[in-house]
């Protein structure tokens, strides 16, 4: 499978942007990024690009021969730049939208490497536990003339299982993933996982924000480029993460094609969208500035995404310490309890 990395398309976009308005030839500006390419896949995807190019093919051509690569938002708005004369400019919109998404995504993954990484220590601490410490204080504690405390019993007890049945709880959760996969790739159960987690304590907010700044950006990008609204609706619910959003925007697109407004439509799905929102899109409709007030909502729900972000990784962090700290405090008791009775019991004889 073809992937090339966001920061590697934003590159091309950008230094693609500015080498068409530097007044370079589109096939050399295309020869100079081919070998300035990082990954393979982008270097041979980029060679079959020129070789079209110099064949007298359109770039937008080349770009949905490649679809893994550069979906339809990216082909559209260079399509529309060529026609109409505007392809830098339409390029730098591309790169400013993919710098906007790469920058969100990084705060979203920033804000659950902590986690992860406790998540991962607090289990590496439970393995060498029950595989390693376990195991040889089952032989101290048997050899000790004492009623184990219930905290004792429930660390062994749980050692034990581990131990016993690990294959079978891998095998388990290997399944359960597996499963998972399967009915993620069917569209009737897909729209029942994505509608959940939109309740999601925490991460339900992010969703929600994530997915009005996606098509806030998405639309704003593609109006600006000359994409008709149609269309750019089209290309938006491609580019939706979420299902529940994608369904309720196909509503809107359907309104549409019966005369109405995306507010109007945007209003009826008040679940998603928030009355803020049809709100602004109303008022960019009404004043003819639509592309502005979808560039202002992007950015609302984007600063969003960050405040919650950051209350996330505030809220976390202590509650993960906690955890961990009553983690040990009840491997210590259940491991130290049992000596001490053992050696209070040996000095009172």
């Amino acid at each position: 499978m073809l992937f090339v990395s966001q920061k590697e398309k934003m590159f091309f976009t950008d230094h693609l942007s500015l080498m068409i308005k530097g007044g370079i030839p589109l096939a050399e500006a295309l020869e100079v990024l081919k070998n300035e390419a990082k990954s393979r896949a982008f270097r041979k995807a980029l060679k079959d690009i020129l070789k079209g190019t110099l064949e007298g093919e359109n770039l937008s051509k080349g770009l949905g021969r490649h679809p893994r690569i550069f979906n339809k938002f990216f082909q559209n708005i260079v399509k529309v730049g060529e026609g109409s004369g505007t392809l830098e400019e339409n390029l730098k919109y591309l790169s400013s939208f993919l710098e906007s998404e790469y920058s969100l995504r990084k705060k979203i993954v920033g804000a659950l490497i902590y986690p992860l990484i406790i998540m991962g220590i607090a289990l590496v601490v439970v393995l060498v536990i029950t595989f390693f410490i376990l195991p040889k204080l089952l032989n101290l504690f048997g050899a000790l003339e004492v009623q184990l405390p219930l905290a004792t019993r429930i660390l062994l007890g749980t050692g034990s299982f581990l131990r016993e049945y690990w294959f079978l709880i891998l095998v388990g959760t290997v399944f359960l993933f597996s499963v998972y996969k399967i009915l993620h790739h069917i569209k009737f159960t897909r729209f029942y996982f994505h509608k959940s987690t939109l309740f999601l304590p925490l991460f339900g907010k992010i969703n929600q924000n994530r997915n009005l700044a996606v098509f806030s950006r998405t639309l704003y990008t593609l109006l600006k480029s000359g994409v008709p609204i149609l269309d750019s609706l089209n290309i938006c619910i491609e580019t939706l993460p979420n299902e529940v959003y994608k369904k309720d925007l196909s509503s809107v697109r359907a309104g549409i094609e019966r005369g109405e407004k995306i507010s109007q439509g945007l209003k009826k799905s008040s679940k998603t969208f928030p009355s803020i929102f049809s709100q602004m899109v109303l008022v960019g409709e009404r004043t003819g500035s639509l592309e502005e007030s979808m560039l202002h909502l992007a950015k609302f729900y984007e600063g969003e995404i960050d405040t919650t972000v950051k209350n996330l990784s505030g809220t976390l962090e202590p509650v993960l310490l906690i955890l961990v700290g009553l983690f040990v405090a009840f491997v210590a008791v259940a491991i130290i309890t049992p000596i001490y009775q053992f050696t209070t019991g040996f000095h009172v004889r």
